[in-house]
């Protein structure tokens, strides 16, 4: 699957399970609705996730970084004893993203219905 334009085909659009909707309301390619999933049951490290998933650390963390950038999911930094770094990621709450994809929906209705209304040609065949 590829990412796809959110308003391609809306009215034929079946939405048969949720990483449908994810994909028409965020754009996102498998391998982000994969990592998405996988986050679901608690934060993970880089290496969990690419583990889960069969992809490899730097795809995974590409995809976290792009997932990160649309707020789909939250990083926590946390330190090593003997120094450096690394991040747990955890996707946020499916009640928000439901939310955010309502509020979606709501804008691109009313949008497109205020321009059928003011717009629209009026003109009979």
């Amino acid at each position: 699957m590829t990412s796809r334009d959110p308003l391609t085909n809306l009215f034929a659009k079946n939405f048969d399970k949720p990483s449908d909707l994810l994909c028409c309301a965020f754009g996102l390619r498998d391998s982000e609705i994969d990592t998405y999933f996988a986050l679901m049951s608690g934060e993970k490290t880089v290496e969990e996730i690419a583990e889960m998933i069969e992809r490899d650390r730097t795809t995974v963390q590409r995809v976290l970084k792009k997932l990160h950038k649309k707020n789909l999911v939250k990083r926590k930094r946390e330190t090593f004893d003997r120094g450096g770094y690394y991040y747990l990621y955890e996707a946020i709450s499916t009640e928000t993203v439901r939310t955010r994809i309502l509020e979606q929906l709501d804008e691109w209705y009313s949008k497109t219905r205020k321009f059928l209304l003011a717009q629209w040609p009026d003109r009979s065949d």
